[in-house]
């Protein structure tokens, strides 16, 4: 089995060369030492650790802080905190960056190991599992309705087979496009009743209210009636920044529909 790698963001040399000897002796592989920000973040990208251990006052123009910020954007790779300072500006600041833990030295080993272990487990977690989002866009591949998942801003950023087939749009072509200019989302004006349980999906910004009844206009101009449900799903964080609709088409034609788009 190969041994679980580490990341070491300290620019005291004789601190991080100890901390290494530790880390090997715990059986973790020290697949770097960085002394700033910028050295850190080119690492991450060419070595991918499994851990980082970020110390916060380093060398160079960022922090510690700020490198974690910027290792946050590109990459998922839990970051411990190991600082002598725990003031609470500090604190403070480090809790708004996704960091694992927040270890203060002189550390205990046995806490550090337990901190490593845990957060490398989580993100492996992380990975089977997949996000709310991830996991959702596997399901809509596996089922014949058509999917869609667009963010609060109406832009669309995932479409099924079937999303392609009913609507005439390619995935590539609907991307990052406003789902309601796009396949101009309204209400049908047939008479059926309004199941509220089939939702009010929000009011956010773009998002007005979706009927479970509505038409939608396909690329090739043609007005389709659909049966319409949408959810709302979590990103990473927990918050609720994607909405997903489900389209079932109904063979009723000539419909006039009554826009919905502001």
């Amino acid at each position: 089995m190969q041994p679980k790698k580490i990341l070491i963001v300290e620019d005291e040399g004789v601190v991080a060369l100890s901390l290494q000897a530790v880390l090997n002796k715990m059986g973790y592989m020290v697949v770097g030492i960085a002394i700033t920000g910028n050295e850190a973040i080119r690492m991450v990208t060419d070595l991918h650790p499994d851990v980082i251990l970020m110390d916060i006052h380093i060398k160079g123009d960022k922090d510690g802080i700020q490198t974690t910020a910027k290792i946050n954007e590109v990459s998922d790779v839990p970051v411990i905190y190991l600082t002598a300072y725990a003031d609470d500006e500090t604190v403070s600041r480090a809790l708004k960056t996704r960091s694992h833990s927040y270890l203060v030295k002189p550390y205990n080993p046995r806490e550090l190991y337990s901190n490593i272990e845990f957060a490398i487990y989580k993100r492996r977690l992380k990975d089977r599992i997949g996000t709310h989002r991830e996991n959702l866009e596997m399901l809509l591949t596996k089922i014949p309705d058509t999917g869609i998942i667009f963010d609060t801003n109406g832009k669309v950023v995932y479409l099924n087979s079937a999303a392609e087939t009913l609507t005439g749009w390619k995935s590539d072509e609907l991307i990052g496009r406003n789902v309601f200019d796009i396949l101009n989302i309204s209400v049908s004006q047939v008479d059926d009743v309004m199941d509220d349980s089939l939702l009010r999906t929000l009011a956010l910004g773009a998002i007005n209210y979706l009927p479970p009844v509505a038409t939608i206009q396909t690329k090739g101009g043609k007005t389709r009636r659909v049966n319409l449900k949408t959810g709302l799903v979590k990103d990473d964080s927990g918050e609720h920044k994607f909405i997903v609709i489900l389209l079932k088409e109904y063979a009723v034609a000539n419909l006039e529909p009554i826009s919905l788009k502001k």
